[in-house]
């Protein structure tokens, strides 16, 4: 999604209607979707279906957020995920990006009331709330914190808003400053992404995105900056592969036909820049069959590269009605479309890779999909 509280109309009839189902162990689904020769469509795990907006792996555990409740899984078998627990915690909107170390879990609520939550999810059976920080609209825009992420092994957090929390006692988190105002952010951000410990790169809405170095919290330092985004879109994320030492950045939008990009990262601490390479878009007017919904021109969302990404590699994408993309970029930075997986009726929000084969597609309206990419067959 993109800035907070602006709700982009996707609570359709179908969304809705699925907000009363119950949650049932993972099936094969051979009527899924439609998919491209090298992937398979595996397993469905209806989790909140209706709500399920995002999730994080951790070592052998999968935490899974809704705008109802959460779920912790074990994954060490990806296949078949086994769950292991799920906290209600009634209506909290909404929490893309879970931020979590294995240890707490942080939730970003905007709506009804803009607080962030600490889960301690060491029991994976039996997670328990410690604290509920509110963040002042003074500090933030009105919504609060529309994404918080894990710095410095979440001892710390960035707000999209610009919260800085501090966590070193998550049981009494505290906001002590205000990160965009000292870097010179024009607006807020919509995701900041931690590379490595320390470095982050952020994905602002209105300007051009930004590599930091955040080890002194409170005083963060600006390395480098990217190009604004352009073509009415906003940044949404980054992902950097390599904890920073790829030859390639990744930087994806959200709105009408909004990309995902490659940029150059040779030479960025002298040049303080990067230089973009490649626009990848996906547009509309197909007939599900063709691997293309019929929907218009459909934005990009969360995405991440595969675990053998090495200056170049595959790259799982969620892409609204257009559901999960395989992509690949070559050793030049140029990206192909390899694959796919398109649910009939879907809105897939995120993919993530659980291994170099297994992903796992988050979809507002159907839950998570699980698919087998085998590189070695033909698209």
């Amino acid at each position: 999604m993109s800035r907070p509280l602006r709700i982009r109309g996707r609570l359709t009839a179908i969304t809705l209607a699925c907000l009363t189902t119950g949650i049932m162990p993972a099936s094969a689904d051979p009527t899924a979707g439609a998919v491209s020769p090298n992937v398979e469509h595996l397993a469905h795990v209806p989790f909140d279906v209706g709500t399920a907006t995002g999730l994080r792996i951790v070592g052998d555990y999968m935490y899974v957020t809704s705008w109802r409740h959460f779920s912790i899984y074990n994954v060490s078998a990806p296949t078949t995920p086994a769950l292991l627990s799920t906290t209600p915690f009634g209506f909290q909107y909404e929490n893309e990006d879970v931020a979590t170390n294995g240890k707490i879990l942080l939730f970003a609520e905007t709506a009804p009331l803009p607080r962030i939550h600490v889960w301690d999810v060491e029991d994976k059976t039996n997670p328990q709330e410690i604290a509920t920080l509110d963040v002042p609209l003074g500090n933030s825009v009105p919504g609060g914190e529309h994404t918080v992420s894990c710095i410095l092994g979440c001892t710390f957090a960035y707000g999209s808003a610009g919260s800085v929390i501090d966590l070193r006692n998550p049981a009494q988190p505290k906001i002590i400053g205000n990160w965009l105002k000292v870097t010179g952010a024009k607006d807020e951000v919509h995701d900041v992404d931690e590379v490595k410990n320390g470095l982050i790169v952020t994905a602002p809405l209105d300007t051009g995105f930004q590599v930091i170095d955040v080890r002194a919290p409170t005083r963060p330092k600006v390395l480098a900056q990217g190009a604004p985004p352009s073509g009415g879109w906003i940044y949404h994320g980054s992902r950097w592969p390599r904890r920073g030492a790829d030859d390639f950045l990744m930087m994806n939008g959200e709105g009408s036909a909004a990309p995902l990009q490659t940029y150059a990262t040779r030479g960025w601490r002298k040049t303080k820049t990067f230089r973009r390479i490649d626009s990848y878009e996906m547009t509309g007017g197909g007939n599900i069959v063709d691997g293309r919904s019929p929907k218009g021109n459909e934005s990009a969302h969360w995405f991440q590269e595969n675990p053998t990404f090495h200056n170049g590699g595959y790259v799982a994408a969620g892409w609204f009605a257009q559901g999960t993309r395989v992509l690949h970029v070559d050793g030049a930075g140029k990206i192909k479309e390899v694959g796919y997986f398109l649910p009939y009726v879907g809105d897939t929000w995120a993919s993530y890779w659980v291994d170099d084969e297994i992903i796992y597609s988050v979809d507002l309206v159907r839950g998570i999909d699980i698919l087998r990419f085998d590189r070695t067959l033909p698209a």
